[in-house]
């Protein structure tokens, strides 16, 4: 098995038609500098810290909780039947209306 593990970089570095590292990277970037490297420290440090938006979510959640365990009543008065009757005729009288 290690005999099989250490075959494998010498047949990718056998291969006739693999193009030149050379040709593929740009002029342009063949001059430019180098990137600055930054410690990785501070961004992982970064990436652990409890986001704003999980806060909020929180909050949201235990507010849709609590709203979710309420009744909600309709009106007090009249027919629901008969108030969207009015309504449409209302909607219907406000969509004639010369404006």
């Amino acid at each position: 098995m290690i005999r099989v593990l250490l075959l494998i970089p010498c047949l990718a570095a056998c291969a006739p038609d693999l193009p030149p590292a050379d040709g593929t990277i740009s002029a342009a970037a063949q001059v430019s500098a180098f990137p600055e490297l930054v410690p990785l420290t501070p961004l992982l440090a970064e990436a652990a810290r409890p986001s704003r938006a999980a806060v909020a979510q929180d909050a949201l959640l235990a507010r849709g909780a609590r709203l979710s365990g309420r009744r909600i009543i309709g009106p007090a008065t009249g027919d629901l039947a008969e108030r969207g009757r009015r309504l449409r005729a209302r909607a219907a009288e406000l969509r004639a209306a010369e404006v």
